[in-house]
């Protein structure tokens, strides 16, 4: 069956165009760092699969650490179950069945002179009573620092109490299962550096794993390769039909059985600019002709399955990476509440997740509503009713948040380039005139910048304090087409780096912003553009502002993702203009900042950067924040820092006095 997608379409055509503007004057009150800082009100929020309880992260008064939530859904009023921590800072949680809450934790320890890491998963009742630690034995002691991860790899099943965990290191992938009723564990698999076994190859009736890639090498070429079998006692068959040269870049994300196990949805961009959804029969090793899912100039992300009817599931709705991360239903019942949800929150990114349907014709879910003037938000919906679960970040005056709209322009060499441009609230350009800018490139630099609530919080604190800021999708980002994805080879520093120049050469001649008040701040690929940025002739930029970036291409490529698979996948294309070797052209000011327990965008090359810097008599600055790690979510102190560090930087004369510093900006 093929799925035609016109409410999809259109609705990512109105986010294309939505701009949300309030009344307010462009010069509102600022979002205080605190704001920012604060852990979230409520986060990782899921409903139990019988539908009686909900589980979140919730920051409770009186508490170091945000403390686990657990309500239930027919007495939201009455005060929940806490489940608080004192020595370690909840990271996930969510149900392992009906009974039990499965959940990840982040702690610290001593190890000499450096304070380190490591995260644990535990089991619990829902009370948070008999809590123990499953995987304990199989390495999740000291010293697993950030290779060490868990995720729950399946669970689907139709019994609900039974799951599938993976923990992945850098060289390996192992399964178990547990079953949250008994407690019983048992080892299921285990995959070495060059292979994997796929979540979506999970026999649901069985749990056999009936797909599983390897990568193989030879003369230079890396080909992964997809092999499929019947049953655990069955051979495993190549499938040729799946391979996939990673040089070429060709995705080939396995997502699920539709229906049958002979019937595998993929999502692939193999011969089409953006990825589809496509169904493969593995008896017959073809293709059907037509797409199950395809949106025009959009890729699908991921599809969804629901088990309504029969042992197998059956695709029930599809994620593309529009302006925003749009979810679109052809569930009989969940599309059309999807739909009238959608008109109840215009122009917002609204999610259903969690559905349950109980015998009595009950029907329940969770609904998250957000977009860049509203923090994520969460409701209970029971039978056509939404009841407010709580707010993530409650405190902050929505009509103070920064309009948001996609745009596209023109590189100087005619490459469209598309990107999110966020203004105050209130900005009118004929009245207010060109504004203080910053150029906000994100990381990756295979990764992409979605419409919504930015999570980092660092486009709301700049807008609020009367910044335009532009997130370009440069070529070299991943998810706006493979032309501009595949442009990005070998041109860091050089004509990825343009697109960013060019962005803000487009907002002056728009008229939006100041020539005099242009800033380009980043964080990691993004920290690498403003460090290359300060390096470069004819700069639009009165300065440039790092967050854990690189400056050493030669070391970063050599080094990059750790494995030689990673090497060959993506640092191949690490090449371009090494601002390590330039730091003599420098020609505007820069700050650098980094965490000294950084060990994915190396704290050496901030600190190699600053050395080289100040002996070729630049202006540079550079501040080492102690024991930050690289990726949210960071420790309060740890954003106090990095936001006061950027909003003296913005408002000094460094900077041109991008901003005013004022009592209400601290």
């Amino acid at each position: 069956m093929v799925f035609k997608l016109p409410r999809l379409a259109a609705a990512a055509a109105v986010m294309a165009s939505a701009v949300f503007m309030c009344e307010a004057s462009v010069h509102a009150e600022v979002l205080p760092i605190e704001a920012i800082e604060r852990f979230p009100a409520i986060e990782s929020v899921s409903l139990s699969p019988d539908g009686k309880h909900i589980v979140g992260l919730v920051a409770a008064p009186g508490q170091k650490w945000p403390v686990i939530s657990v309500w239930k859904t027919d007495a939201l009023e009455e005060r929940p179950i806490w489940i608080p921590t004192k020595e370690m800072r909840f990271q996930f949680v969510d149900f392992l069945g009906n009974d039990k809450l499965i959940f990840v934790a982040r702690d610290t320890y001593q190890s000499g002179s450096y304070k380190r890491w490591q995260s644990k998963l535990y089991i619990s009742d829902l009370d948070g009573g008999d809590i123990e630690e499953p995987l304990r034995r199989q390495g999740t002691g000291r010293g697993s620092d950030r290779a060490l991860s868990f995720s729950i790899f399946y669970d689907d099943f139709e019994d609900p109490n039974r799951f599938y965990i993976e923990s992945t290191t850098f060289t390996n992938q192992k399964i178990y299962e547990i079953n949250a009723r008994t407690g019983r564990k048992r080892n299921v698999a285990e995959s070495g550096e060059d292979s994997s076994f796929i979540s979506g190859g999970v026999d649901p009736v069985t749990g056999d794993l009936l797909i599983k890639q390897e990568l193989e090498s030879g003369g230079g070429s890396y080909v992964v390769k997809t092999y499929i079998r019947g049953n655990a006692r069955s051979n495993w068959e190549h499938h040729a039909e799946l391979d996939n040269d990673i040089v070429n870049r060709v995705t080939m994300s396995i997502e699920g059985f539709d229906g049958s196990p002979n019937r595998v949805v993929i999502v692939t961009n193999r011969g089409t600019e953006f990825t589809e959804a496509r169904v493969y029969n593995t008896d017959s090793r073809s293709w059907d002709p037509e797409p199950l899912f395809a949106v025009p100039g959009f890729d699908i992300n991921s599809v969804s399955f629901g088990r309504d009817d029969g042992e197998y599931p059956q695709v029930s709705g599809v994620s593309i990476g529009g302006p925003g991360n749009e979810q679109f239903s052809v569930h009989e019942y969940w599309g059309p509440v999807l739909d009238n949800l959608k008109e109840q929150f215009p122009g917002e990114q609204v999610t259903v997740s969690d559905t349950y349907t109980g015998d009595d014709g009950t029907r329940r879910a969770m609904v998250t509503v957000h977009s860049s003037t509203r923090p994520y938000e969460y409701y209970l919906f029971e039978n056509g009713s939404l009841r407010i679960l709580g707010q993530f970040m409650p405190w902050v005056d929505r009509e103070t948040m920064p309009s948001a709209e996609w745009v596209t322009y023109e590189a100087r060499d005619g490459l469209a380039i598309p990107a999110i441009l966020s203004l105050p609230a209130g900005y009118d350009k004929d009245r207010d005139g060109p504004i203080p800018t910053v150029i906000h490139p994100h990381g990756g630099p295979w990764s992409r910048d979605y419409m919504g609530w930015d999570y980092s919080g660092w486009v709301p604190f700049l807008t609020t304090r009367g910044i335009a800021v532009l997130q370009p999708q440069y070529r070299g980002s991943d998810g706006v087409g493979m032309t501009l994805w595949k442009a990005g080879d070998g041109e860091w520093g050089q004509k990825m780096q343009d697109d960013k120049d060019d962005g803000a050469y487009w907002l002056i001649e728009e008229g939006i912003a100041d020539p005099e008040k242009v800033a380009i701040f980043g964080y990691s690929y993004g920290g690498f553009a403003a460090i290359a940025a300060s390096v470069r002739p004819d700069s639009p930029y009165q300065c440039a502002i790092s967050g854990a970036g690189v400056s050493n291409l030669d070391r970063l490529s050599n080094l990059w993702g750790n494995n030689r698979i990673q090497r060959a996948f993506q640092g191949r294309t690490v090449d371009g203009m090494d601002p390590i070797e330039n730091v003599r052209n420098a020609s505007i000011p820069i700050l650098l900042y980094h965490g000294s327990h950084d060990r994915q965008a190396d704290t050496y090359h901030s600190r190699q950067f600053y050395d080289a810097m100040r002996g070729a008599g630049a202006d540079v600055e550079y501040v080492e924040i102690e024991n930050m790690w690289h990726q949210l979510p960071w420790w309060p102190e740890w954003h106090r820092q990095s936001l006061t560090l950027i909003e003296d930087y913005l408002a000094s004369d460094k900077c041109n006095n991008i901003i005013t510093k004022t009592p209400s900006n601290s």
